[in-house]
């Protein structure tokens, strides 16, 4: 029954997903949630979207996602994190993900349960860096809405 639960969440993720990428025009979106129930784990994703041309992050578990400067700042401040330009500025965002995946723009979105930071939401940008808008800061944050709707 787990399992078909399981499923039926990544099912859905994709969708919120997918709409998130349309919204935002962006290179990738991923979720990234700990929920040992169902078998998700911050160290691989739970649900991706990829733009035409992008290499997916699923099975990509070699960066310690909780180490990682970008999601210990996510924890601490419980708020969206974007980032235009990711060549410079603070946090640092894991180098795997600049050098080997080209990311130059991010925003993250927490995904907070019981007061635990679960999970975040990612989007990248690896075309060039770029002024994320107020409609997309927007949707990514619907966007953890709808999963804890789902997970609710």
């Amino acid at each position: 029954m787990t399992d078909k639960i399981a499923d039926s969440l990544r099912k859905t993720f994709d969708r919120i997903l997918a709409d998130l990428l349309k919204a935002t025009r962006a290179s990738r979106t991923t979720l990234r949630l700990d929920d040992a129930r169902y078998g998700f784990d911050v160290s691989d994703v739970a649900a991706e979207a990829l733009a035409p041309g992008q290499n997916s992050l699923r099975g990509q578990t070699s960066i310690n996602q909780r180490a990682a400067a970008t999601a210990r700042w996510v924890e601490e401040n419980r708020r969206l994190l974007v980032q235009h330009d990711l060549s410079r500025g603070e946090p640092r965002a894991p180098e795997a993900l600049i050098r080997l995946y080209g990311v130059k723009a991010q925003m993250l979105a927490p995904i907070e349960r019981a007061g635990r930071l679960d999970g975040w939401i990612s989007v990248h940008e690896a075309g060039a860096s770029r002024q994320w808008t107020a409609q997309d800061q927007a949707a990514v944050l619907e966007a953890a809405k709808r999963v804890l709707s789902a997970l609710a």
